[in-house]
């Protein structure tokens, strides 16, 4: 009886016909017939509604305030121009200018 290190170590000559030869795409296992998302990430990599719902309703909380809230004093000295806040670099760019 041949043991299996033996046999391994051996190829036949089909075995380095088929390895000499390129792989054919389109009965690989990479062929867009039989690839598909869930088969490449996993089933352990599904997330489960109840962790994905909770997330999203608090995106989508946090972006309508961010658009619905009503204009504060920041937001007011936010919108100002560089030269209202540094008056001096107005004088500065006049002088130059003269």
């Amino acid at each position: 009886m041949v043991s299996l290190s033996t046999a391994r170590s051996k190829p036949s000559e089909e075995d380095e016909v088929v390895k000499s030869e390129p792989i054919k795409f389109s009965t690989s296992k990479a062929s867009h017939r039989t690839w598909k998302v869930d088969r490449s990430m996993g089933s352990q990599y599904e997330r489960p509604w109840w962790k994905v719902v909770p997330i999203s309703l608090g995106l989508t909380a946090f972006l309508l305030w961010c658009a619905l809230r009503e204009e504060t004093d920041v937001d007011a000295q936010l919108e100002k121009r560089l030269y209202e806040h540094l008056p001096s670099l107005v004088s500065d760019e006049s002088e130059d200018g003269k």
